[in-house]
């Protein structure tokens, strides 16, 4: 077994060729890297940082476009509605799956009841599912104002009509 604390011209270059790759990454990455590596490192860096600029430069021309301050605002308006409408969609979503996960809850203890009597009883306590009654409104405003107006009223006023 070789150790990385040895020094590189402990081990002749043939010695270095016979051991396996990863005995001998271990043992060069302790060494000073050669002149040739010391330059291709250098030319990276370099070629690096010019492509840093050359984006930093695109990116702030594509920054600075004249736009119209209406066009701006329409475009924040489209945007915040996008997210309002994503918002919604989570927000139903995360509502869908808790009903779910309740039901399947509430499915499983009435399952598990010892007698068909306490699985009935229980199941008239905690329905499974949440029953809505879709009730549609028929009366317009005007309509529904009068509706309370008349209901409203105690001493009957407003249904006696005097010829």
């Amino acid at each position: 077994m070789f150790h990385c604390d040895l020094e590189r011209s402990s081990f002749p270059p043939a010695e270095l060729r016979r051991m396996c790759p990863q005995q001998r990454a271990r043992y060069l990455a302790y060494q000073q890297p050669t002149e040739q590596v010391k330059a291709w490192t250098a030319a990276s860096r370099k070629r690096c940082a010019q492509l840093r600029k050359a984006e930093a430069s695109r990116s702030e021309a594509q920054l600075r476009p004249l736009e119209d301050p209406e066009e701006r605002r329409g475009r924040s308006l489209i945007s915040g509605q996008l997210k309002a409408a994503e918002a919604n969609r989570r927000l139903c979503s995360r509502r869908r799956s808790y009903q779910a996960a309740r039901s399947e809850e509430i499915r499983m203890m009435i399952t598990c009841q010892s007698s068909a009597q306490a699985a009935i009883r229980l199941e008239l306590l905690l329905p499974a599912a949440e029953r809505r009654t879709h009730s549609v409104d028929w009366l317009d405003r005007t309509q529904r104002q009068r509706v309370e107006e008349i209901m409203e009223d105690d001493k009957g006023l407003t249904l006696i009509r005097r010829s």
